[in-house]
């Protein structure tokens, strides 16, 4: 058995993307994807459904702080986006 090294090289912080940021489109990707360390992890899932988990994405930065800020503004602007919007 393979033991791995499991320290924290840097804060992260992660928020789920549930199915309820989806309308007739796709989430806003590009307000996520424009920063450098954040990055997008989605499941492939055919249908979204609102609660229903269809990834995630995770913000590194060397201060918890900066992390979880623009964890919460990518927040902001993906349910802003029109895909979002009721």
């Amino acid at each position: 058995m393979r033991v791995t090294d499991t320290r924290l090289l840097s804060p992260v912080v992660m928020v789920n993307l549930l199915g309820d940021l989806w309308g007739a489109t796709h989430p806003a990707w590009q307000q996520l994807l424009v920063h450098p360390n954040a990055k997008l992890h989605l499941y492939g899932k055919r249908a979204a459904r609102p609660g229903r988990k269809m990834g995630h994405y995770t913000v590194l930065s060397s201060r918890l702080e900066d992390a979880l800020e623009l964890a919460l503004r990518v927040k902001r602007e993906l349910a802003a986006s029109p895909a979002a919007e009721r």
